[in-house]
């Protein structure tokens, strides 16, 4: 009798919790405004990130907030402080079908993204106590990247570039805190507790006590959330034999984690925690559990789709990393985060034991032989596939793999039968990049580049994949300054790159840097060229003579494509301008990528009123300091309609039997 009632009372749970996060996402979830740019708040530093020039604090008060700050500070996770500040730009450049800045902050429920201007250490939270406590002894620890992601699922520290190997390489899963760290953890404190205490219930009320001092010490996280409830309500089914149904446990589950923040929904660690838990509860059994090979194929299968969804590729190696890395990371790195932080030995050896692992990632990251790649498709899409692969699992009908590999290979082929041409002015801050595309060929113009910015080598790679482009057929660089070719050598490093076409004039140091690599790789390369060939269309390159600057020695190019004409000027100012007038008789551009980010040294009235531009074009980092776009190159441009990557984001042009359409990607 008080089975049923708990098994009705869960029932009862998972509906009422299922209107309230719905209700909670759709309609109580408002978007907050900013009446002022100048603010006072205070709240609770409940994550903080400490760099060489700046610090970032997430604070929790009446609103979740992210602030950075641009002085060493001697604040601490669980000061409670009070601050001014002024609201800061989320100056991160905006791609097709890329990472969203926006959405991830809406994600972890923050409201603000602000610059901290001055503030007052009022207080600390004691709720934070044993954050403290640990931290100080993590700070000048070898191995403190892994110790934070270990202990306070925080993967911050970690290097930027070894965590994008564990992405790439299909292996994040395993650093990211969960069922498997926490039953370990759990078990080992329960089988201490239970030879001093002998009383299990006693035990299990220690054990619950922890896990909610450990899940505020992690801020809730996610997985470990999902994990410590899975822990517990296994535990009582199993102890009191309630026998539950699995989807209302998985329901039930799921709920309660939403209940904190409904915005977890937007985070794609949301969909790998739970899809992974919703296929396992339908796959595993305990014999399962214990091959080391199954559960890395079942788990390679169940995240694949999402991995194809998110970033585009798989690395089908993942699956011999998984059976090789498990272990070591559940087994002997978990352990020794915890050990590194008592015992001083320990991290020394913890960090020779990293150094090598991370090598031997890095290496299996060069090995791109069998990674599978796959164009953006839709969210329908993504649910299809995981009909194909539920039905299989309960069926083992093999035509339904059949069917699955079938639309798999249509998703990826699908480029194939677009006939559209397609010229993408890519958002990649303060610099240029322009991609002309079609089913055959795609011709790169530049490639920007950010200085100390592995973020937006990332963006890149990711925005190519997601539009079929894994081979570049002509790369060509306007001249050799940094944000025009500074992503050249990580471009020709991840893709296949035919050849590389150089401007007139020497080669500067950054040139020869990615001549030694094209060497190396054997790709062609070439400089001052006259004119390209592509299909039925000519690419030209307006030369006039050699100047004594980089940015007047700019590959200028003309076009026509598809009866649209098509002007890209590089940095090149005034003077090539004239040059080109009196060479060149070109005139009434349909679209052109204004020269030198609307520099003042050109675009110069004259030319703009010569070859009158329909569609104006301006690659521009938000807020630059530079001051581009200039507000006379602004005025010369107002007979045509101007598109800006600070404000437009990425802007694509889509030109299908003569008509034209355009789309912009809006930061």
């Amino acid at each position: 009798m008080i089975k049923s009632k708990i098994k009705l009372l869960c029932k009862l749970l998972v509906v009422i919790l299922s209107i309230y996060n719905i209700f909670s996402l759709y309609i109580f979830n408002k978007n907050y405004t900013f009446n002022s740019l100048n603010n006072i708040n205070q709240g609770t530093i409940y994550k903080i990130n400490k760099y060489n020039n700046y610090e970032i604090l997430y604070i929790k008060g009446n609103e979740n907030i992210k602030g950075y700050i641009y002085v060493k500070s001697n604040l601490n996770m669980g000061d409670i402080i009070s601050f001014k500040y002024t609201l800061k730009d989320i100056n991160i450049p905006k791609m097709f079908n890329t990472f969203n800045y926006n959405i991830y902050l809406k994600g972890l429920n923050i409201r603000k993204n602000v610059k901290i201007n001055n503030y007052k250490k009022i207080g600390f939270n004691k709720k934070y106590f044993f954050n403290k406590l640990i931290e100080k002894k993590i700070v000048n620890k070898k191995s403190k990247g892994y110790i934070y992601n270990f202990l306070f699922a925080d993967k911050s520290y970690l290097d930027y570039d070894i965590k994008n190997s564990y992405i790439n390489n299909g292996i994040s899963h395993l650093f990211a805190v969960s069922g498997f760290h926490i039953i370990l953890l759990l078990n080992f404190l329960k089988n201490i507790l239970y030879r001093i205490f002998k009383r299990s219930n006693f035990v299990s009320m220690l054990l619950m006590l922890f896990s909610i001092i450990y899940l505020f010490m992690t801020n809730f996280s996610l997985p470990l959330y999902r994990a410590i409830l899975l822990y517990f309500f296994g535990y009582y089914n199993k102890k009191y034999q309630l026998n539950i149904n699995k989807y209302i446990y998985f329901l039930l589950i799921t709920n309660i984690c939403l209940f904190g923040n409904t915005n977890y929904v937007y985070l794609s660690s949301f969909w790998y925690v739970f899809i992974i838990y919703l296929f396992l509860i339908n796959i595993f059994n305990s014999d399962a559990k214990k091959n080391t090979f199954k559960v890395s194929i079942y788990i390679f299968v169940i995240t694949a789709p999402l991995s194809l969804y998110f970033n585009y590729h798989i690395n089908l190696l993942s699956i011999i990393l998984n059976i090789l890395f498990s272990s070591l990371v559940g087994y002997i790195f978990y352990p020794l985060s915890f050990l590194s932080v008592i015992f001083n030995f320990f991290d020394g050896l913890y960090s020779s034991i990293l150094k090598i692992f991370e090598f031997i990632n890095l290496k299996f990251l060069y090995v791109k032989i069998l990674n599978f790649y796959i164009p953006k498709f839709s969210l329908l899409s993504l649910i299809l596939i995981y009909v194909f692969i539920f039905l299989y699992i309960k069926y083992k009908k093999k035509i339904l793999i059949i069917i699955l590999i079938i639309f798999l290979l249509f998703i990826k082929n699908k480029y194939r039968f677009d006939n559209s041409l397609y010229i993408y002015f890519v958002d990649v801050g303060q610099g240029d990049m322009t991609l002309i595309k079609n089913s055959k060929h795609n011709i790169l113009i530049d490639t920007g580049g950010l200085e100390n910015n592995n973020y937006l080598s990332s963006q890149i790679t990711s925005f190519l994949y997601s539009i079929n482009t894994f081979k570049i057929d002509t790369l060509i660089l306007s001249h050799g300054d940094f944000d025009h070719m500074g992503e050249a050598i990580n471009l020709v490093n991840n893709f296949n790159v035919e050849k590389v076409i150089f401007n007139c004039g020497p080669y500067n140091d950054l040139e020869k840097e990615l001549i030694k690599v094209l060497n190396k790789k054997k790709i062609k390369y070439y400089s001052c060229v006259k004119e390209l060939n592509v299909d039925n269309n000519k690419i030209y390159f307006l030369q006039t003579k050699e100047y004594d600057n980089e940015n007047d020695n700019s590959n200028v190019i003309y076009t026509k494509l598809n009866s649209y004409k098509f002007m890209f000027m590089g940095d090149a100012g005034v003077e090539k301008e004239k040059d080109i007038l009196k060479k060149h008789n070109i005139s009434d551009i349909d679209v052109l990528k204004v020269g030198h980010h609307g520099s003042k040294t050109s675009s110069g009235k004259n030319f703009i009123n010569e070859i009158n531009p329909k569609y104006s074009i301006i690659s521009v980092g938000k807020n630059n300091r530079y001051g581009h776009p200039n507000k006379d190159v602004l005025n010369n441009l107002e007979n045509s309609k101007i598109y800006r990557t600070d404000q437009d984001g990425s802007i694509m042009f889509k030109i299908t039997n003569n008509k034209l359409k355009i789309e912009t990607c809006s930061p």
